[in-house]
């Protein structure tokens, strides 16, 4: 073999002793992570993957994320107490919440925006690093990324209270953010309560929004404090915009002292999202003359009578009938009754809303009134004959049940 050729072998014997060298298999990160969001095993993570992958990769932001959600979860899960790393695992926690940047945050968003073991303790990171993470958080909503978690994302900033306010009025006061996400970002406020925010909000040039975002200024001034905008939010229950009527009837739940009888119309709303705050609105303004058209609500037939929003509207009614229940007097009177006569009468047909009216008969208030109705009503014979026609499974064991109860 002359010396042409063996350069050329030497040099690709140490190519392939190189290649041999690079790591097999998963890497310390995709093991970690896996570790971590996967398992929801913080401390392997941390201790066996994660502080490696933080040296190797070349990328710090996501091994940086995931050990700051780690640390975070692992003292949040309780697994850490007692132990005698526990106090080190407090001053990385901090350490590490302090020292991210927006590429980490953003890439925790990233983590965060899928369902995992660590998904809700790793929020409370975001509340621990306040103002900066309010930036971040505010950024992806104007942006509308990470939809599947904007919720939390709002609950993060009311969580943070004082150090969200400033981010979210400067968002609220740009003109490039979208009126949506105004309007999320101004019921924050409200829902935050910090008084700070009045009069940067009341500085705010109103003119050229639509009515449906100055009902969300009306109502979060209220909300604060400042009750001169009280008239304004009650006309808004019946403008002609759905959604100045749906930000208006999100305030009637604080809004004091008022006529409820404005309250029972608007039941009659054509919008759901209106009927539902309206119905929670009576859970707080209570009012006997209430009790017949919230009954009327549960009753109404709707081709959606299935779907998500419908049963939850039809909940919240029986919700607040419960809290008259609880009341008692006037308020009580009547209801066990008249509930009970809209299964006898064969009048709900949907079985998902007729399974909420007998799980709502089973509360102790109620039986007993079912019990003292067994002699003048003669209810007990009359649920019973009724539940031998039910036809749904679910909602005949449920009935059983409640006529064994009151038997």
């Amino acid at each position: 073999m002359n010396k042409l050729t063996i350069i050329p072998f030497i040099l690709l014997l140490f190519i392939c002793i190189g290649c041999d060298r690079k790591q097999k298999g998963p890497t310390h990160l995709e093991v970690g992570r896996t570790t971590l969001i996967d398992k929801g095993n913080a401390v392997e993570a941390i201790n066996n993957y994660l502080i490696e992958a933080e040296k190797k990769e070349e990328d710090k932001a996501e091994p940086r994320a995931l050990l700051a959600i780690a640390y975070s979860y692992a003292l949040e899960s309780g697994v850490t107490r007692g132990q005698t790393f526990e106090s080190e695992y407090e001053r990385q926690k901090e350490q590490r919440i302090a020292a991210l940047n927006d590429a980490e945050m953003d890439k925790m968003m990233e983590i965060l925006s899928k369902r995992s073991e660590v998904q809700q303790k790793g929020f409370q990171v975001f509340v621990e690093k306040g103002t900066d993470a309010a930036n971040v958080i505010i950024k992806h909503l104007v942006a509308g990324t990470h939809s599947e978690i904007h919720n939390h994302l709002t609950n993060v900033l009311v969580k943070m209270k004082s150090n969200a306010i400033d981010p979210i009025l400067d968002s609220i006061t740009d003109a490039s953010t979208p009126s949506a996400t105004k309007m999320t970002l101004i019921q924050v406020l409200g829902e935050i309560g910090d008084k700070t925010a009045i009069e940067r909000l009341k500085s705010i040039d109103l003119t050229d929004m639509s009515a449906a975002l100055k009902m969300e200024f009306y109502t979060t001034l209220y909300r604060l404090g400042d009750s001169s905008y009280k008239s304004q939010i009650l006309a808004g229950v019946t403008s002609d915009e759905v959604e100045v009527r749906r930000a208006a009837a999100k305030a009637m739940s604080n809004l004091k002292n008022i006529n409820t009888s404005s309250l029972i119309k608007a039941l009659n709303d054509d919008d759901q999202q209106v009927v539902k705050e309206i119905v929670k609105a009576l859970s707080v303004h209570k009012s006997k003359e209430a009790v017949q058209p919230l009954i009327n609500v549960l009753k109404r037939e709707n081709k959606d009578d299935d779907n998500v929003e419908q049963q939850s509207i039809k909940q919240e009614v029986l919700n607040t009938l419960t809290t008259y229940v609880h009341a008692g007097g006037e308020l009580k009177r009547g209801i066990a009754k008249t509930v009970a006569e809209l299964l006898i009468n064969k009048e709900i047909s949907s079985d998902n809303v007729r399974l909420r009216i007998v799980t709502f008969l089973q509360d102790d208030a109620l039986e007993k009134s079912l019990k003292a109705l067994k002699l003048t009503e003669d209810i007990y014979n009359k649920l019973y004959n009724y539940s031998q026609q039910e036809e749904s499974d679910f909602v005949k064991s449920a009935l059983l049940e409640l006529l064994n109860d009151i038997k």
